[in-house]
């Protein structure tokens, strides 16, 4: 079960990773990057905590991209 647990979390953080590097903006890119390294890191090295990771992970896969943000506030003013 471990395991499983350990490739899940290992194909989010490479998907957060990829996210990352489709972003327009460079220091978005660099946050998402920055959360996918310090997962990929914790998952490999420290066994993880994994309610503490687990939430986080789903929190960073969802917020949301630079260009839905934009997008967001272009239509939203006049």
């Amino acid at each position: 079960m471990t395991l499983v647990l350990d490739l899940v979390l290992l194909m989010a953080g490479l998907v957060l990773w990829q996210r990352g590097s489709s972003e327009g903006d460079d220091v978005w890119s660099l946050f998402l990057r920055g959360l996918a390294l310090i997962d990929l890191v914790v998952i490999t090295i420290g066994n993880g905590v994994l309610w503490i990771e687990i939430p986080l992970l789903l929190l960073a896969l969802a917020l949301p991209s630079v260009a839905r943000l934009e997008r967001r506030g272009r239509s939203s003013n006049p």
